[in-house]
């Protein structure tokens, strides 16, 4: 076997255009797809669309009432105190806030929902909604105080963003930061108004933030980039060990191995291991080439790369498993259209339904599905929970499916395969 496996690297190793195409092209759709989808991934609003989780503890008239009272115990004169009202009533920032997010110019993004804590805690665990906003306890009372007064340290809001839709909770706190940076800004402007200008930032008081309660940080364009278009030209390396065989078989070379008593399945058993080994290889050299020129990773991150490798390796596994399975196919029938049909359009498919061109989040669920159970969605899924987490736990699920498919194609690909007296 060690001869066969010897041969195929080598072959492969020396065919410039096959390793154009497996090294070269992915770097430069990496390229184009990192720099032009910088920050978003996508500019189209329906994929970034969201539903959000309102968890509302406040009671914004009681907040308004308690702010009454507390205003006519300041010993302002009463008509300073009544126009502090009327503006504590018109620029309420729980209202604000209630009305920036049922805005029609939000309203294509952001479909918000009031729910209660322990409703918006379920939606989120069940990928319902993306994140949760808590308006907290006396939001309306600390914020007004801060705000009119310069009293009291504020209040937050609590953002709780799923750790699996990165995308749109990235927007959605965007959103809410933009919400928070702009009614501290103006509010002191309006502190400022006796006629000394503006005040410079460093002295602006801070009326309170919004605190992003998440166990990840959001990946970037070339993160996301490096790994989808590393599972999907890892599919093609399957293919054109498939071709290679179809091409050994036409010159006879797999015959002549036949008639020297070697068993077809060490054969098939070499092929499968030169594509893995040529996967993993393949993912190696995109990784640290990603990260030295685009910064993807961190290469000095000792605790990181076992899991990324860890990945790499079972996808390697069942990429070898799927050439095992085309060169089948193609010993079976002596016809290479199945794996040129595999690399013109099969992989072109599994790379759209696996999120490698542009997230799944925003598709339909029967899409993410779908692309669960390809052996590139799912590698792409089990990088990307590392990536954010770091947690090996969390890969069973995923890495449970690419096994489960390695195992399939296996089975059927010695079931398929040849015997002696039947090539």
């Amino acid at each position: 076997m060690y001869a066969f496996f010897k041969k195929d690297i080598l072959v492969l190793f020396r065919d410039r255009t096959e390793l154009v195409v497996l090294l070269a092209m992915p770097f430069i759709l990496i390229a184009i797809l990192g720099f032009a989808l910088s920050g978003l991934l996508s500019g189209n609003s329906e994929v970034l669309s969201m539903e959000v989780a309102i968890v509302q503890e406040d009671d914004e008239e009681q907040g308004i009432q308690r702010f009454a009272e507390e205003l006519g115990k300041s010993g302002l004169p009463a008509d300073a105190q009544n126009g502090i009202m009327a503006a504590a009533e018109e620029t309420s920032p729980s209202s604000m806030l209630q009305e920036i997010l049922s805005d029609e110019s939000l309203s294509s993004l952001v479909t918000a929902k009031e729910m209660d804590g322990a409703a918006a805690t379920h939606a989120l665990e069940e990928e319902e909604v993306v994140a949760i906003l808590t308006i907290p306890e006396d939001f309306t009372f600390n914020a007004l105080q801060k705000m009119m007064l310069g009293a009291g340290g504020g209040s937050e809001l609590e953002l709780l963003i799923s750790d699996y839709a990165a995308t749109q909770s990235e927007v959605f706190h965007d959103i809410l930061e933009e919400f928070v940076w702009s009614l501290n800004f103006e509010s002191a402007i309006a502190r400022a108004a006796d006629g000394e200008g503006a005040v410079p930032e460093e002295a602006q008081p801070l009326l309170g933030g919004v605190e992003s309660v998440s166990a990840v940080e959001p990946i970037s364009s070339f993160q996301y980039y490096t790994i989808g278009m590393a599972v999907m030209f890892a599919l093609f390396v399957g293919a054109t060990i498939s071709a290679m065989a179809y091409v050994e078989k036409q010159q006879f070379v797999f015959h002549r191995i036949l008639l020297s008593d070697h068993h077809p399945y060490v054969y098939l058993g070499a092929k499968a291991i030169a594509a893995a080994l040529v996967t993993f290889l393949q993912f190696c050299i995109l990784f640290f080439f990603s990260s030295l020129i685009f910064g993807a990773f961190d290469l000095t991150d000792l605790s990181f790369w076992p899991g990324m490798l860890l990945i790499a390796f079972s996808l390697a596994i069942c990429v070898g498993s799927l050439a095992a399975f085309l060169i089948a196919l193609t010993m079976r029938y002596n016809n290479d259209t199945i794996t040129t049909v595999f690399a013109g359009g099969v992989v072109t498919v599994f790379a759209f339904l696996g999120g490698s061109f542009t997230p799944t989040e925003g598709m339909p669920a029967f899409v993410q599905q779908l692309g669960g159970w390809t052996p590139n969605g799912a590698s792409l899924n089990a990088f990307l929970i590392w990536i954010q987490n770091l947690d090996i736990s969390m890969l069973w699920e995923p890495l449970s499916r690419v096994f489960l498919i390695t195992f399939l194609l296996l089975i059927l690909s010695l079931l398929i395969f040849p015997r002696k007296g039947e090539a």
